[in-house]
């Protein structure tokens, strides 16, 4: 699998595990990696092996990483989403269509606010519950 790599002059904000819904029609939390750097946020997609990488015992999971994909700032939007009845999800999307759930919506809305604040940028509010970065 492949692996991120920011490039050479751009500057890692934070980098840290979080709890994510992934999978095909059906979504399983899943444990993965997110980077949010000064041009992007970044997500491991695990696509279908979502369901199995959640059965997995840690030493597979070392070997499963996932692909990292890549939201340009300019195209990123953060929102509530909803997953059945679950409402309490951030949504981060992008205009290409790549889209991710993010757990606890307050702890992580915080985490992305405090990450971008503290280097100097920050979320605009379009709408009642809708951010741009």
């Amino acid at each position: 699998m492949p692996k991120f790599t920011p490039d050479p002059d751009e500057q890692v904000f934070a980098d840290r595990r979080r709890y994510t819904l992934q999978g095909g029609k059906i979504k399983f939390p899943v444990d993965c990696r997110c980077v949010l750097t000064n041009r992007r946020f970044v997500f491991h997609d695990l696509g279908k092996m979502a369901l199995l990488y959640t059965q997995l015992g840690i030493l597979l999971k070392l070997l499963i990483r996932g692909k990292p994909v890549s939201l340009p700032f300019g195209t990123v939007t953060v929102s509530r989403g909803t997953y059945a009845r679950n409402s309490r999800l951030l949504q981060v999307s992008s205009d290409n269509g790549s889209t991710v759930l993010l757990d606890n919506f307050d702890k992580s809305l915080e985490w992305m606010r405090s990450a971008l604040e503290e280097n100097g940028m920050g979320l605009v509010q379009t709408g009642e519950e809708v951010w741009r970065l």
